[in-house]
């Protein structure tokens, strides 16, 4: 049972990247009032949850519309993980957004947490026969707790640890979403030479 949790808690984490995502939460809102910073943050949350979950029930009902199988998603969720990986560790930096534009909705609730890592890892896990639809759901609520912990007390995790501290991190996780990238197309592969015999 242990391990199950932390074989779908793990992927979902390094996904989704809770810590990697304040540093980029603090710099979007720390011109904003303790009161809208709470809003923003709710926001983000409830977006990402309703996206991920929503992601994991219908996809599959996408797939069989799009006659695309398991095995394809697998591969090219695995392609697109990695793409974002290492993009990430070769860029310094995230994308500007302008004060205007800041919403918990977008986009931070989509695509910063619920993106295309956060969505194939969902679509992957809850498709695995050993894991579901229901390891999966317990999955995404402990990681998403974890993300709600760390928004809600971002400005004394910064004050703590260190914005460069959070920032290392991050690129430590994308290490980590390249791994598991790698992985899915592995997998994927290996399924599809099962399939084709």
């Amino acid at each position: 049972m242990v391990h199950k949790f932390l074989e779908v808690l793990i992927p979902l984490i390094v996904a989704i990247d809770p810590l990697g995502i304040i540093p980029v939460y603090v710099g979007m809102t720390a011109h904003l009032t303790p009161r809208r910073r709470l809003q923003v943050s709710l926001e983000a949350i409830g977006t990402g949850l309703i996206v991920c979950v929503g992601f994991m029930f219908l996809g599959q009902t996408l797939f069989h519309f799009l006659r695309v199988s398991d095995t394809d998603f697998r591969i090219a969720g695995g392609v697109i993980l990695l793409v974002l990986a290492v993009l990430d560790l070769l860029i310094v930096g995230k994308a500007a957004v302008h004060e205007q534009e800041i919403d918990g909705i977008v986009p931070l609730g989509l695509p910063l947490i619920a993106g295309p890592a956060a969505m194939t890892t969902v679509l992957v896990l809850s498709g695995d026969p050993d894991l579901g639809y229901r390891w999966t759901l317990v999955g995404i609520f402990v990681t998403f707790l974890m993300l709600a912990v760390g928004l809600l007390l971002s400005q004394q995790i910064v004050r703590l640890v260190g914005m460069n501290t959070l920032k290392a991190f991050s690129k430590l996780v994308m290490v980590l979403l390249a791994a598991i990238a790698v992985n899915f197309i592995r997998t994927g592969i290996a399924d599809a030479i099962r399939e084709m015999k």
